[in-house]
């Protein structure tokens, strides 16, 4: 049997509202032609849309010898992202207000976002936007609520658009996200990431403690995490990963990135990266971009640890020396992580020496020692890791051999730590 309904609509959809003419029946074929051609061409293109999303699932579960994962296509200069979890239209809202006061030029404009909820670990909203501002640059920005105000909001970051081909995760790292902008947090650092769609789970670890962060990528994350470091914790010390569980069972997890800390907040030290081009003796010739803040007395370090200071600067070329912590010509005061036994440091040509520990002080075989960055604003905040000791101190004693945090023979690049601007 016919569906009577159908036929009707058919027909209806069929008819033309004019007077038959001669030819009629031939117009009323091209017409019902006309119509299959385009329900031939929308069920094809249904199909191609079909097999591609097929496709992309089939790269994102991460079937055949190892896990990848599908770019999202750029929303113009822009991260092609979908938001994380449920957005908060009027955290959004609030945030452009902000934004538009306190952040990069306003009004902002064409403005997404890739995160605005309320997150637990940070007991503040956590709101991620993108947006053109007034000159037409595509920025992206962090906004955390303030403790002391209710959990408004204040722009934390305010930074131009990452490359939206090659992005893979977006992360700051401050220890300045929970009270008013710039002031220090009294918990640690915070580290925030966002990572692009498909990861199933996003673990983040940082050198400037002795564990890694637990975080178990067999178990599903959101793409937004927040964890909390200790207040030494930077950018720079920090390690983001991203991970894909394949939906075959018992086929384990694949990393899919791991990347560094992205920048800190405003007001945070700026790590300016410097490419190594020569090593005389216990120095290192570095090259930076012109325009950075690179002063001699700056710390230069990498993901593990110090690795020396600079001690001359040539702006015009681009260029610093760098003393290696174990060069005679290096020395500074440190403390121990933790037990905060205080002494100082020096580099004799090739050893790395603990000096002046009191004698109530007791310093054990592995303790982290830290050196306070002068970057920074505090002794805590953003100190560096110089080495560990390398045997416990013998009773009494006032001296102990430190190992060097850094791999000091294969350097090849690093970052210098300049002040925040202004």
């Amino acid at each position: 049997m016919y569906d009577t309904t159908e036929l009707r609509d058919g027909l209806a959809e069929l008819a033309e509202p004019v007077t038959p003419t001669e030819g009629y029946e031939g117009a009323i074929v091209r017409q019902a032609g006309r119509i299959r051609r385009r329900r031939r061409i929308a069920t094809a293109t249904a199909a191609s849309v079909c097999l591609t999303v097929v496709v992309t699932m089939f790269r994102v579960a991460g079937y055949g010898s190892a896990g990848q994962l599908a770019a999202s296509p750029p929303d113009g200069p822009f991260l092609g992202w979908p938001a994380v979890e449920n957005v908060d239209g009027a955290l959004v809202r609030e945030a452009v207000q902000v934004w538009d006061r306190a952040g990069s030029a306003g009004p902002h404009t064409a403005v997404r976002a890739l995160a605005a909820t309320q997150n637990p670990r940070l007991r503040s909203a956590v709101v991620v936007l993108q947006g053109y501002d007034k000159q037409g640059a595509a920025r992206l920005a962090f906004f955390t609520g303030d403790a002391g105000e209710s959990g408004a909001l204040r722009v934390r970051a305010d930074r131009p658009a990452p490359d939206p081909v090659t992005t893979q995760v977006i992360s700051l790292v401050s220890p300045r996200l929970t009270g008013t902008a710039g002031a220090v947090s009294s918990d640690g650092t915070y580290a925030i990431a966002v990572a692009m769609p498909g990861v199933t789970a996003v673990r983040v670890s940082s050198t400037a403690v002795d564990e890694e962060i637990t975080g178990s990528p067999d178990a599903p994350t959101s793409r937004l995490v927040v964890e909390r470091l200790p207040l030494n914790a930077t950018a720079q010390t920090t390690t983001i990963e991203g991970f894909l569980k394949p939906g075959r069972p018992f086929a384990g997890v694949t990393k899919v990135f791991q990347v560094a800390g992205e920048d800190g907040a405003d007001g945070d030290a700026r790590a300016v990266p410097a490419q190594v081009v020569s090593r005389s003796g216990q120095q290192v010739i570095v090259t930076f971009a012109k325009d950075a803040n690179v002063q001699p007395g700056q710390l230069a370090v990498v993901a593990e640890g110090l690795v020396g200071r600079v001690s001359a600067v040539d702006t015009a070329r681009g260029e610093a020396t760098v003393d290696l912590v174990t060069s005679s010509g290096f020395a500074g005061q440190v403390y121990t992580n933790i037990s905060n036994v205080r002494g100082s440091v020096r580099g004799d040509g090739g050893k790395l020496v603990m000096e002046g520990i009191p004698a109530t002080g007791d310093v054990y075989k592995t303790n982290r020692v830290l050196m306070p960055d002068p970057a920074q604003h505090s002794d805590q905040i953003g100190a560096v890791t110089i080495g560990r000791a390398a045997a416990d101190n013998a009773p009494g004693a006032a001296t102990v051999e430190l190992t060097p945090a850094a791999d000091l023979v294969h350097l090849t690049e690093l970052s210098i730590m300049t002040p925040a601007a202004g």
